[in-house]
């Protein structure tokens, strides 16, 4: 497809707006009273450093893009050829289909409110890859529990992956969202989080021993570098606040099954704060995979809101 073509959507309530587009499911924008909630980019361009985008049916890496699945070894494409694994799926850059969602179920394609948009896909069969994979991504904003501040206005999402396939099929889901928080410098911000363990990595950033406790909470940003993925055993929902000293900022919330989240600080000085299902290399190893029978769904939820 045209990059031109890149279809995308725009949802509006109150003073919540989003554009969403079909170029990996990502959120492109989303503003609370015109502030930036999540990194943004241009319109008909593939999401830059995966901004926002959703991460199927494998988020972060596969070891030399091998795996071993039911007795059969498994060879993907290598997508991170500078270190030579398989980063993050098939969703960056795949065109899914966006449907528009309306409260009456009426066909309202000319109407400006829209507040709800789906998005689906089939992932496979790849490379490497034999399983077919149905991706439905929903979005919803939400409006403002505090009509004075913004505060809790945002968007709401829920990914749902189902085996259309004849034969069990791995499976882990994540996000790659970028927080922005109101406009406001990373340098300038803290981090808060629910995260207490540190998976150690090895200099081609696959997990590298036991995880080790983190207590590191609040993180002061300012010249932080951060890439590696944290955990939380305690099975919480898990959040994480990024606020600038005014205690403004964004926050993000993520369902009990993506105790993972890779963190990442970009070099353009952006801050990715990744939830999955799984850590990275989770094909290779077993650990947190997810394993869809015939006709199994898995699903995830998560929210980015004003704070």
């Amino acid at each position: 497809m045209d990059a031109d073509a890149i279809p995308e959507i725009v949802l509006e309530q109150g003073n919540v707006r989003a554009v969403i587009t079909a170029s990996g499911a990502a959120v492109r924008d989303l503003r609370v009273d015109g502030r930036p909630l999540l990194r943004s980019f241009e319109p008909a361009k593939r999401p830059p450093g995966a901004a926002n985008i959703v991460l199927a049916p494998w988020p972060n890496r596969v070891n030399n893009a091998t795996f071993r699945f039911d007795g059969e070894d498994h060879r993907l494409d290598i997508t991170e050829p500078e270190l030579g694994h398989a980063l993050h799926g098939f969703t960056w850059g795949r065109i899914f289909d966006i449907d528009a969602d309306t409260n009456d179920g009426a066909d309202r394609t000319d109407r400006t409110d829209r507040t709800e948009a789906t998005l689906r896909t089939v992932l496979g069969p790849e490379p490497g890859w034999p399983w077919e994979i149905a991706l439905t991504v929903r979005y919803r904003l939400v409006g403002s529990q505090d009509a004075a501040a913004g505060a809790g206005a945002g968007i709401e999402a829920t990914m749902t992956a189902e085996n259309i396939g004849a034969e069990a099929a791995p499976c882990a889901l994540g996000v790659h969202t970028y927080l922005d928080p109101q406009g406001a410098p990373l340098d300038e911000c803290t981090l808060h989080h629910g995260l207490t363990q540190r998976q150690p990595l090895d200099e081609r950033n696959i997990p590298a021993g036991p995880r080790e406790p983190w207590p590191d909470n609040p993180i002061d940003m300012a010249g932080a570098w951060l890439d590696d993925p944290r955990f939380d055993p305690e099975y919480r929902t898990h959040t994480a606040v990024l606020m600038d000293r005014a205690g403004k900022g964004v926050g993000l919330d993520a369902s009990i099954s993506m105790r993972w989240c890779q963190l990442f600080t970009s070099p353009q000085r952006f801050l990715a704060v990744e939830p999955m299902t799984a850590p990275p290399n989770a094909l290779a190893t077993g650990e947190d995979l997810i394993v869809l029978e015939p006709g199994d769904r898995t699903s995830v939820r998560w929210k980015v809101r004003a704070v």
